[in-house]
């Protein structure tokens, strides 16, 4: 199975955000609504503007299901494997958030710059009433 079929299959929730060295804590992905659940399948992060802080990934929760944390250092590394590209795959099913939260990035602190690309679907999670279809008044 691809990442794209249970997106497809879904809802899909696919987001690009370019994170701005002034970014502050923001919203990735809004669920649809209470009943919805969002399902993580890979967050992909290239950062440009380096600076000592933690993004953390993570849903809207009182108590969040936390899905990724990268430290960022103070400076870019000379090594390329030390530096460029991280990837956090949680597989073709992904990984589910709380039902009827969203998807969140914690910032420690502004400051850090780059690219953040996050594949994810979301589902309805919680039976919901049949819509009633019958017309107040109407004959019987």
């Amino acid at each position: 199975m691809d990442y794209l079929h249970l997106q497809f299959q879904h809802t899909r929730k696919t987001t690009d955000l370019t994170v701005l060295a002034a970014t502050d804590d923001t919203t990735l992905i809004t669920v649809k609504s209470a009943n919805h659940q969002l399902y993580i399948q890979k967050i992909t992060i290239s950062i440009t503007t380096y600076s000592a802080k933690t993004w953390l990934f993570k849903d809207s929760a009182g108590t969040p299901v936390e899905l990724a944390l990268i430290s960022i250092p103070a400076a870019a590394v000379a090594l390329k494997s030390e530096s460029g590209t991280i990837e956090f795959d949680f597989g073709p099913t992904g990984t589910p958030l709380t039902l009827g939260k969203n998807l969140l990035l914690d910032v420690s602190a502004a400051g850090a710059a780059g690219r953040i690309h996050v594949e994810a679907y979301e589902k309805l999670g919680a039976a919901v009433a049949a819509f009633n279809t019958t017309l107040v008044g109407a004959n019987q």
